[in-house]
């Protein structure tokens, strides 16, 4: 069996390109495993889990912030429910105003 340049080019095209399809796979399924990641990679997936878990919290503040403000609205210690954002936070150490 004798092959024409034209076939044994064709022929090692096929085998080049299963032959990186193959390593191509290796190099992915190391990824995903978490075994081939640069250290740039896992800072910023940390720093994604990180905002991700800043930002529940912070919903979770919000939604307590307006209950609370709604709370104090009905006990009418506020005039509105909004009132309490303007708010300047007062500390028991400062001196009275003279």
């Amino acid at each position: 069996m004798k092959l024409t340049p034209g076939q044994s080019l064709a022929l090692l095209v096929l085998i080049g390109i299963a032959a990186a399809g193959w390593l191509y796979g290796i190099h992915w399924k190391k990824i995903a495993s978490g075994d081939a990641f640069s250290q740039d990679e896992k800072l910023l997936i940390q720093l994604q889990d990180q905002i991700r878990t800043l930002s529940e919290k912070n919903a979770a503040l919000v939604k307590q912030v307006n209950g609370l403000q709604k709370e104090a609205a009905v006990e009418g210690e506020v005039d509105e429910p909004g009132a309490l954002e303007n708010a300047t936070p007062e500390t028991s150490d400062s001196a009275p105003a003279e």
